[in-house]
């Protein structure tokens, strides 16, 4: 091993005169390096100026194209991902790449990722969906079980030999298309309870998504000249003689409605559809990253854009790794205040689960504004689910609502717990609850407006 390959295995990525630094005591001269970096065809040139910078590739994994699949269902090629020493990655964009695609790369070091891209993150399998998809692949590849405790090599390995219809619109080499006929929405409601049946035998049935609830992929066509839609859609226990299947429906029917409330007070979230068959409730989300039969928008999650800009703080909670990402002008300030308008919702909504995997971005190639705040999913009351380790149901308390300075929010939350109380398939306690969680929400809202009275008059 050479003194450049040595310094570069061991550090990664460096910007050329950084490089000389290192080697100068054994090589000297810069024109001496470049003439030894010509020989060794591991040692890659990255960008093409006079503040160009070196890498080491690591042989082991060949380059991979990156695919892109845009919204009228054309496919494109984008970029070329490289795997680097020192677990880095880089990629080379072709003249199609989006603005996008070199987001958080490392100082000095064009299109260099310590670990994969961001935009990469879903294809590691996650969530319920992704664990289905592991107990059918990993162990034929000598793979753990933990998807998390895959190496990126690894999951790089699995999206290769192994094409999923993936969350977002790239693909690994090739995109798949979903594996999904259209189910006729009059018909669907059979066809879901074979899907669900299917998924709880163990197998895989749709796309990769977040989540631990039970859940599959489905395409869905409407009829009426409509295009097909992609949908995800959720399914609890069966309902009779199971309190936690019962807690489970209401806190589906709660999810479904506030996507509902939220869509007619003029916010983006992602269409929902609630209903009960075979003693089951089932909601079904429409997907946002998914357009007509074939086109596709590209989507990434608060997770791994935070992880990219090097976010150490707490991983339950939008507000704060949104403010972090705006300082480092990753996002624009109106990003920052919607997740501000969506973290209020969720707190009067007993939203508990507020993790960075449950806040997307979609992205763009508005060079300005690359990244913005996908419509809102999985916005559920997950403090009142039952315990996913005993299956015990918390008992519902009537309590006073969180203080939150945003009428809206809770406007918007008051009327989804109202629509809530009166739906046909919630429990009686569950709908009893949501009324009195109203009602609070209500005088909060009457006071703050008294509140803004008074100072207006004063």
């Amino acid at each position: 091993m050479s003194a450049i390959t040595e310094i570069l295995a061991r550090w990664g990525a460096l910007p050329s005169k950084e490089l000389l630094k290192y080697v100068a005591d054994e090589i000297g001269s810069e024109r001496t390096m470049q003439r030894a970096i010509k020989t060794d065809a591991h040692v890659l040139r990255l960008g093409h100026t006079k503040r160009s910078a070196y890498a080491l590739r690591r042989p082991e994994i060949a380059p991979v194209p990156i695919l892109l699949r845009d919204e009228q269902g054309r496919d494109h090629t984008v970029a070329t991902l490289v795997a680097l020493a020192a677990g880095q990655w880089w990629v080379e964009p072709t003249a199609e790449a989006p603005d996008w695609m070199l987001l958080g790369e490392r100082s000095g070091t064009p299109g260099v990722f310590q670990g994969l891209p961001w935009y990469l993150e879903p294809f590691r399998p996650a969530g319920f969906l992704g664990r289905a998809w592991v107990r059918e692949h990993a162990q034929a590849h000598g793979w753990t079980l933990d998807a998390n405790a895959w190496t990126d090599d690894q999951v790089i390995s699995a999206a290769l030999q192994e094409a999923w219809d993936w969350r977002g619109n790239l693909g690994l080499a090739r995109i798949a298309d979903a594996a999904d006929t259209a189910v006729l929405a009059e018909n669907r409601f059979e066809r879901y309870a074979e899907l669900a049946n299917q998924l709880l035998n163990g197998v895989m049935v749709g796309a990769s998504a977040d989540g631990e609830q039970p859940k599959f992929a489905a395409v869905v066509d409407d009829g009426k000249g409509q295009p097909p839609r992609s949908v995800l859609v959720k399914f609890s226990p069966p309902l009779a003689h199971d309190p936690a299947a019962r807690r489970w429906g209401d806190i589906m029917v709660t999810e479904g409605m506030v996507a509902q409330v939220m869509t007619l007070h003029g916010m983006s979230a992602a269409p929902t559809q609630v209903w009960r068959h075979q003693d089951r409730i089932w909601l079904e989300t429409t997907r946002f990253d998914r357009i007509n039969e074939r086109g596709r928008k590209g989507m990434a999650s608060l997770r791994s854009l935070a992880q990219t800009f090097g976010y150490n703080g707490p991983q339950n909670g939008w507000v704060n790794a949104v403010e972090y990402l705006y300082q480092r002008n990753a996002i624009d300030a109106e990003q920052v205040a919607r997740t501000q308008r969506l973290a209020n919702i969720g707190h009067l909504m007993a939203h508990t689960d507020m993790h960075m995997g449950n806040l997307s971005f979609l992205l763009s190639n508005d060079a300005k504004s690359p990244l913005s705040v996908a419509p809102a999913y999985d916005m559920a009351p997950m403090r009142w689910a039952p315990s996913s380790t005993t299956g015990v149901v918390p008992e519902l308390m009537k309590e006073a609502p969180p203080q939150v300075d945003d009428s809206e929010a809770m406007n918007i939350a008051r009327e989804v717990w109202e629509v809530v109380a009166d739906h046909d398939e919630v429990t009686p306690e569950w709908a009893e609850w949501a009324k009195d969680r109203a009602r609070h929400l209500k005088e909060a809202v009457n006071r703050a407006a008294m509140r803004i009275e008074g100072r207006s008059s004063g």
